[in-house]
Order: structure tokens, then sequence, then C-alpha cells
């Protein structure tokens, strides 16, 4: 079978697979609060498989960074056959990964409390915001304002930029780039007080509009760094806390913002790319990893393997800048994911714009195994991630969880692993901030159960529902 034939195969086999793994998880008997499992999933197929079907089959006139068809037979010197091969079982192992016997974080165990058998609704949980909503509004209008203010210095300060894009700042306003980084989180957090003021289910109207003006700012606040993957990167948490609150508007606000959501993601694209007929290459071109892993294939035929550079630049990212940030010159040694396919497929590696994703990552330092094991251990981190959102009892909590799942579903596979470590760390130390001052402001709160819970039948105890703490 030549290459392309071995691709179409492969590709129709992972649609199976992945629709498989789909109705496994949606019929499964477990509850999932933010349904991690089901988005990795959707998102796999749309960034390795549908993609690759537009590349190969030629929907897409608009392919991209790399020709994957080259040689004769098509395909035959690019990298097109391990491609396939790498989507089909990165697909069979992230199911693996999401549904085997996994480690549990937030351990539940027996304690004082009891926990409700729907433990997912917001009546439910303890609220270190709501029991401290004047002091928590106020840090989240001083985040905002931070926040602000490196929005505007960073939107006039470069000039660094790709269809309206910051790619890069200078040293001078890389602070500046964190603080714009941690505006959403001051949205999410003075949304979250403002929604504490009525926790009863009642007030729907209420809900949704703060849910709405926070979705709004959230959009203006994420446009400078990308504007797609990104907006709705920092708006899942938020969603996921906030969507249960609102009732019967919750259909109707879920099918307008996709379709607003949809119409922008066009708009944008269209805007960097330039105006064209060709509906596939919003895929092909945004959301497309596939030929990137025939690319990572063909480097490794010609330079050899990585062997693990991308990882250790990747580890080293955050300390060295924070290094950086004290003032301690400090460069980092290894190249970094971007750098490698920048300088291969641009000429340059300060054309750091071209983020292959984890299946060409993986290839490019340990070949098609490193992409397997890759895409095993995305699944059982989520998976872990996903079911300690479902059992915690604290708001708090749930928001971390949900940033976390939420950087791994959209960066995870369309990412780069330094990103990704910048995403859990830096980005997000407001979160890991509120919930350090939790843990040591809020225990004399959590010695009452939280509103909404009582002492009756429908909260005791069963052996499918253990008592947690938070």
């Amino acid at each position: 079978m030549t290459p392309f034939g071995w691709a179409v195969f492969l590709l129709g086999a992972t649609t199976a697979v992945g629709a498989l793994a789909l109705i496994h998880i949606w019929t499964r008997d477990r509850v999932d609060g933010l349904n991690l499992r089901m988005w990795l999933v959707i998102n796999f197929l749309v960034a390795n498989v549908l993609s690759g079907f537009a590349h190969v089959l030629g929907w897409s006139r608009d392919r991209g960074f790399y020709e994957a068809m080259s040689g004769t037979p098509a395909g035959a010197t690019s990298g097109l056959t391990t491609a396939a091969w790498s989507t089909f079982l990165g697909m069979c192992a992230l199911w693996a990964g999401l549904t085997i016997p996994r480690p549990r974080i937030l351990a539940a165990h027996r304690g004082p409390r009891q926990v409700p058998r729907r433990p997912l609704i917001p009546e439910q949980l303890y609220s270190f915001v709501s029991h401290h909503r004047v002091s928590m509004g106020g840090l989240a209008l001083v985040l905002v304002a931070a926040g602000a203010v490196g929005l505007v210095r960073v939107m006039g300060a470069t000039t660094d930029q790709t269809g309206g894009r910051i790619i890069s700042v200078d040293g001078g306003n890389a602070r500046y780039a964190f603080l714009a980084g941690w505006l959403p989180w001051g949205i999410t957090i003075l949304v979250l007080a403002l929604a504490s003021r009525k926790r009863v289910p009642g007030p729907a109207v209420w809900n949704t509009i703060i849910l709405v003006a926070g979705l709004a700012a959230l959009g203006v606040s994420a446009t400078w760094n990308g504007g797609r993957s990104e907006i709705a990167y920092v708006a899942f948490p938020l969603l996921a806390l906030m969507l249960p609150r609102i009732n019967v508007l919750r259909w109707p606000l879920i099918v307008v913002g996709v379709t607003v959501f949809v119409g922008f993601i066009i708009a944008t694209t269209a805007r960097r790319v330039g105006a064209t007929t060709d509906p596939w290459s919003f895929v092909d071109w945004q959301w497309g990893r596939f030929s990137m892993a025939a690319w990572a294939e063909n480097h490794v035929q010609f330079h050899g393997a990585l062997h693990g550079e991308t990882l250790l630049s990747a580890l080293l990212n955050v300390p060295l800048a924070l290094l950086h940030f004290a003032g301690i010159p400090a460069e980092n040694p290894f190249r970094s994911m971007v750098q490698v396919s920048g300088y291969d497929l641009l000429g340059g590696e300060d054309q750091i714009y071209v983020v292959p994703g984890l299946s060409a990552e993986m290839i490019l330092n340990f070949g098609l195994l490193g992409a397997i094991v890759g895409y095993f251990v995305l699944g059982l981190v989520s998976a872990m991630v996903s079911d300690a959102y479902s059992r915690s009892r604290s708001e708090t909590n749930r928001l971390l969880l949900a940033t976390v799942g939420s950087t791994l579903v959209f960066q995870g596979i369309v990412g780069q692993l330094e990103s990704l470590e910048v995403f859990l760390t830096l980005s997000i130390l407001p979160l890991w901030g509120l919930w350090i001052v939790e843990r040591i402001f809020g225990r004399g709160d959590t010695k009452s159960p939280p509103a909404g819970i009582r002492s009756s039948p429908a909260t005791e105890l069963s052996p499918r529902t253990p008592a947690v703490h938070k």
C-alpha cells in the first residue's frame, strides 16, 4: 500500500476509534464535572484527524507550513506514513490514559462532613470568595487594574505582531506581559465575587448578566496573545463554575456563545491568512497538527532526533525567567520547540509563531514511541484532574483544577511543552495565590457545612459517594 493509502486508511481507523472513545466516555457511569475526557478526544479529532483528511485528500488549498504529500508516490519522502501511525496510535493511547485505573489527587476519605449525592451543584461547595466577598472583590479589582495597565503597555510598546497577535516583547516589557496575562484571572475572581451575592438557584438572570459581561471582558483580555484558543482557555474555568448557576438560561447562552465564538474564529483566521473561499483552510492551517507530525519525522530522518532537548528547554524556561526578572542574566542552553520549527520551516529561530503540537514534539525528540507515551500521559493526567474536580468541595480547588484542565485541553495537544509549563505556573500565579490563601485563612470557615447543605437523607453517605475534604 502506498503512503497515501496508509494515511487514508489510518485516518479512517482513527475516526472509528475516536467515535468509540466518545461513546464510551459519554455512557460510562461516572460523574465528570469538567468533561475533560470528551473535550480531549474531540480536540484530538479536530487537530489531527480532520486536518489530516483536509491535507491528505486535498480539501484545503492552503495547507500550512509543510507539505506532507511530497515525493513519488505522494508522501513517500515527507514522513506521511509516520504521521498517520502517530495519529492512530496516539488516539488509542489517549483513550487508554483517560480510562484506565489511576492514582487519585485530592483523595477521598471519610471525614466529619457529609457529601451530597449531587456533588457538582454550586450550592454544595465551600466558597472562600463568598465568605470574604469584599476582600476578594477588592483583590480582583486590583488584579484587573494591574492587568489592564499591563495590557495597554504591551499593546502600545511592541511591533512584533503577526495578524494582530503579539508574538514576543522586549525585556523591559516582559513584566507587563505577565500582568496582562493575569487580567483574565482578576476578571474571573471578580465574577465569582459578584455571583456569591446570591448563591441560591433562583437568580439565573443576575448570574447570566455577570457571566456574559465576564466572558466579554475575557475576550478583550485574551486577544493580544492569540484570540481564539486563548479565549477558550481562559473562559473554560469560568464557564465550568458559572453554567450550573444559571439554570434554564444555560443552553440558550451556550448556543449563542458557540455561534459568536465560531464567527470570531472565522473572522480572526481570515484576517491572518487573507481572504479565502476555502473553508477547510481554517481547520488545516490553524488547528492542523497532522502535517507537522510528518515534518517532525522528516526532520529526524535528515538531522537526527533531539533526544529530549525541547523538554529540557521547557523545564528550564520558568526558572530562567525568574532569574531574568531578578536581574540575573541567564540564557537557556537548549532550543525550544518553536525555535526548531521556526529555523527549519521559516529560516530563523526568531520566527517562533509555528507551534507544531504534541505529536510533532514527541516524534522530534523520541520518535513514534514518544508520541504514544506522550498521549497516554496526557490522558492519564487529564483524567486525574477531571475526577479531582468532581470530588472537590471547594470552589477555589475547582477553579484551579478547571484552569489546569483547560490548559491540558487547549494547549496539551496543539501547543508545546514549554508554553504548557508557563501556563501552569507563572500565568496562573493569582489562582495559586488564592489557593494558598484559602489553605491558610479558610480553615476556620470550613468547620460548618457550606450554604445549601442540610442533614437529610439526600446528603447521607453511600458507598459510591464517600466524604471528602476540600
